[in-house]
């Protein structure tokens, strides 16, 4: 009974994706007012708990969502996740290592189940990778 409720749910949110009037960005709550951040702007999330800080090139912002609810919305193709509490878009990435991928100059860790799948996911050339 629970697998149809959540899958009923899913249904809903995908359906509602298809009515939105903006589909390229969210809105985030920023002094009172919501603030519209493209998809494309978007370097990385943190999840802590039951808040996310979402880290753009200009801003950073700390929202009262968890991470999972920002995983749904996202366009899957663009973000992947790699931590259980970071997920990163992907033509932000400069470098990966099995301990961190760098955007931006920064350095966002990566846990040992998801480095594989990123790895698998990329383009790698030369026999040290």
């Amino acid at each position: 009974m629970a697998t149809n409720k959540k899958h009923s749910k899913l249904e809903k949110n995908h359906s509602d994706h298809d009515e939105l009037l903006i589909k390229d960005a969210l809105f985030v709550r920023d002094k009172g007012c919501l603030r519209r951040v493209k998809f494309k702007n978007i370097l990385w999330l943190k999840g802590d708990g039951n808040y996310t800080t979402l880290v753009t090139k200009d801003k950073v912002y700390s929202l009262r969502n968890i991470l999972k609810e920002f995983e749904a919305i996202l366009p899957e193709d663009e973000f992947v996740r790699i931590h259980k509490s970071y997920l990163v878009r992907l033509d932000k990435i400069s470098t990966i290592s099995p301990k961190e991928v760098t955007i931006e100059m920064e350095n966002v860790p990566v846990g040992r189940t998801y480095y594989q799948k990123l790895i698998h996911g990329i383009n790698k050339l030369g026999s040290g990778a």
